[in-house]
């Protein structure tokens, strides 16, 4: 699989810096932002934080505002992976890759899961039961030996983003597909992470959210010629990114859109709601980012709003936002307040540009 980059506007390289910079805070002030209120409903979100819910970072726990939660710890996982392979491989933008290197970067992805899991930091960040109970059996999944198989929760599409920083090209879908089938073994998780990894790569590449899209839509419609992919993970996934695009293009209030995207999640009294499987979770961050594409906070509050799994549909969206409007997009103060900026700074010049470090 060819790894060339796609036709894009030229773009500066503080530019293009700032982009990568704004996806990898993107994800952790998202997951931050939402985790406030992840178990809640809309009703209690609504009463705690009137008129129309959370609007900033705040604490929860006793943890400090900016501290986020599994979503962010495993993208950070995700993207030191990325790191390690690559120096491990020797791996360069100019070398095409195949499955055995695919599944080669899955599996040192994989390791630093484990590390993960096995160093406690999980503990307290509500870590789903899904990827722990894979990582603690310690087997990989693989897409011809797959652990979950009937599981489609989110915990796979919420941490792939920094596939999209990697620099693989079309590449970047697969590859995503694979990290998320380490613990989720359905083929909408794979599809689903797939369509994001590729989104982020479009748009750090320079494209604009709305060309991004489709351009990752494109590639999700004819994924189903692949060996890996199955027609029914593609065809939840087409559903969902075609109902946020719909519905963003409409003046319906947010959170009614939002009902509307995917047929799993249904608000009930109980806490029941919308974005705790793959396909929900994404629709619901790309359609916020697609309805307020120049507002990185609104998106952020219409993603987390919710009943349902308001961290992983906020980390989503501000993924998304922050690799399109880079980190002068996002509000200066939560640049500041987000647990490990440096660390996550520096992880975005790292995967910017091989061994080019945050210098």
């Amino acid at each position: 699989m060819k790894t060339s980059a796609v036709d894009a506007p030229p773009q500066s390289d503080d530019r293009r810096r700032s982009r990568y910079r704004g996806c990898m805070l993107g994800i952790c002030i998202g997951d931050a932002f939402g985790a406030t209120v992840e178990f809640d409903t809309r009703a209690v979100i609504l009463e705690q934080h009137p008129p129309s819910g959370i609007t900033d970072l705040l604490p929860r726990n006793g943890l400090p505002a900016g501290t986020y939660t599994d979503d962010g710890q495993m993208s950070v996982a995700t993207a030191r992976g990325i790191l390690d392979w690559r120096q491990a491989s020797g791996w360069t933008p100019a070398t095409e890759m195949g499955s055995t290197d695919l599944e080669a970067l899955s599996l040192v992805i994989h390791s630093r899961y484990l590390e993960w899991m096995e160093s406690g930091e999980h503990v307290g960040r509500a870590a789903g039961i899904a990827t722990t109970s894979a990582l603690r059996a310690g087997r990989p999944g693989l897409p011809t030996d797959r652990v979950n198989p009937g599981y489609k929760g989110c915990g796979g599409v919420m941490r792939v983003a920094p596939l999209g920083l990697a620099g693989l090209g079309d590449a970047a879908f697969e590859a995503a597909a694979r990290a998320a089938i380490l613990t989720h073994g359905h083929p909408t998780s794979d599809a689903g992470s797939g369509f994001l990894a590729l989104l982020i790569g479009h748009l750090v590449n320079g494209l604009s959210l709305f060309e991004a899209t489709a351009r990752a839509r494109s590639f999700l419609a004819a994924w189903k010629n692949t060996d890996i992919a199955a027609p029914k993970g593609v065809a939840e996934t087409l559903d969902a990114v075609d109902a946020a695009v719909r519905l963003a293009a409409q003046a319906s209030e947010p959170y009614a859109a939002i009902q509307q995207i995917g047929h799993v999640g249904d608000e009930t009294p109980d806490g029941g709601g919308k974005g705790w499987v793959a396909e929900e979770t994404l629709g619901i961050g790309l359609f916020a980012a697609l309805r307020f594409p120049d507002d990185f906070a609104a998106a952020l509050g219409a993603a987390a709003n919710i009943t349902g799994d308001s961290d992983s549909t906020a980390a989503v969206a501000g993924a998304i936002l922050g690799a399109a409007l880079g980190v002068e997009g996002i509000p200066a103060a939560w640049v500041e307040q987000v647990e490990n900026r440096e660390m996550l700074i520096e992880l975005a010049d790292e995967l910017r540009e091989p061994g080019l470090g945050a210098g």
